[in-house]
């Protein structure tokens, strides 16, 4: 084999062991780096985000600009209150799917409930 090419498939495999690590451990570095900020009259969440998918768990169908959200557990039809502390943006999302899967995450916002509030990730929020 030639050096350079050695090289070349050494440094890609690097680059995809890296990013793998990178991915797998998301929400992991979330929990240990981040804590939630400011004051909160309800309940510090993480939440997330989601922009697709085709038809709710309560029936209906996924509208990515609407303000709904996925919880494990709330009653379809709830409306919760979240606020972003960063920027004290608030909006009332309607509980209409099942999620996040994810341990440690509440809350799966529709993007258009995200965006209202001004959310670009994974953070914490004030849900009330």
């Amino acid at each position: 084999m030639r050096p350079s090419f050695c090289m070349f498939g050494l440094a890609l495999a690097g680059l995809m062991t890296s990013s793998t690590e990178a991915h797998s451990r998301g929400f992991a570095w979330f929990f240990a780096h981040s804590r939630p900020q400011g004051t909160c009259s309800g309940q510090h969440v993480v939440a997330t985000f989601y922009a697709s998918g085709r038809r709710t768990a309560s029936g209906q169908t996924f509208d990515a600009s609407g303000y709904t959200a996925a919880h494990r557990a709330l009653p379809f039809g709830s409306r919760v209150a979240v606020t972003n502390p960063q920027n004290g943006s608030s909006v009332t999302v309607v509980i209409n799917d099942r999620g996040p899967f994810t341990r440690g995450v509440t809350l799966d916002l529709s993007r258009g409930a995200a965006r209202a509030i001004g959310m670009h990730r994974t953070q914490w929020l004030c849900m009330h």
